[in-house]
């Protein structure tokens, strides 16, 4: 399947497998069943064993020997990051987009020599819903989400430096459509959701066990990319969205593939023989 997104690098798909098929598997998987699913993805096997040892010291994964074998699982920092992915991923595929009327404000200031902490803070901001209305502000109608931008300020140790509040919006200078309009040029998303949902409307259905396990883990990479660019706007502030339309189709096309291709994962696992010399 050609991708309305850029192409995924390793690591995302690394975050994708890892976090749909060993977070309730706690024996976990040997390296080359890994391997193998990394493959139908598009990953050498050279990619994929770096990407594997460096999973430890970001503590994504566990390594595990048994003899000259090996088999991964989930980490303590890779459960995390996998809990809170998925209940994103329940907001993002679910219907209701009500809203509480309530904005969570930052201001924050990034001194000048630290470009890599200004990097990472824009980063996690997209991710958590943040748009940019004017310099040094930011602002989401998630305010739930208050806890995770408290973790990601004292993680980037700009506590001096910032400031939040949460609440209703004061009837004074810019409307709500033009802070949005503001906050977020949304422009090139609405296209790729556009070119997604015409390409999902004629791919052809996988047949075998294995094409559904590829196009399965492929639908949730791609899922989990456009989860990280869309705001996911309330209804009130953004009426007609062609995201929600995608959600939908998300939300369908993993109900069909998704106990197929935890079967046949489960399956190569098990097909995974430990006699087989297995090094990383």
């Amino acid at each position: 399947m050609t991708s309305p997104l850029p192409a995924p690098s390793a690591r995302s798909l690394l975050l994708t497998v890892a976090g749909e098929m060993l977070y309730d598997e706690p024996a976990g998987a040997w390296t080359t069943a890994l391997l193998r699913v990394f493959a139908s993805l598009g990953v050498e096997d050279h990619a994929c064993r770096q990407l594997l040892a460096r999973s430890t010291n970001a503590g994504w994964l566990t390594r595990v020997r048994e003899g000259r074998a090996v088999r991964w699982t989930l980490d303590a920092r890779g459960r995390e990051l996998v809990e809170e992915g998925m209940r994103r991923s329940d907001a993002y595929l679910s219907d209701d987009r009500t809203w509480d009327e309530h904005w969570l404000v930052l201001y924050v200031n990034v001194p000048q020599n630290r470009r890599t902490t200004r990097k990472r803070l824009y980063g996690g901001l997209d991710w958590l819903g943040f748009g940019n209305p004017v310099a040094g502000v930011w602002v989401t109608p998630h305010s739930e989400r208050a806890p995770a931008l408290t973790r990601l300020i004292a993680a980037l140790e700009l506590e001096q430096t910032s400031f939040a509040v949460s609440g209703r919006r004061v009837d004074l200078g810019l409307t709500e459509s033009e802070l949005v309009a503001r906050a977020w040029d949304l422009t090139e998303l609405e296209v790729a959701y556009q070119r997604f949902l015409q390409m999902d409307t004629e791919r052809p259905d996988p047949r075998t066990p294995d094409e559904v396990l590829t196009a399965y883990l492929e639908l949730l990479n791609l899922q989990q990319r456009f989860m990280r660019r869309d705001p996911q706007l309330p209804v009130a502030l953004q009426p007609e969205w062609v995201g929600r339309e995608a959600a939908a189709r998300f939300r369908a096309r993993r109900g069909r593939w998704a106990e197929a291709a935890h079967r046949r994962f489960r399956e190569i696992v098990a097909e995974s023989s430990p006699r087989t010399p297995d090094r990383v």
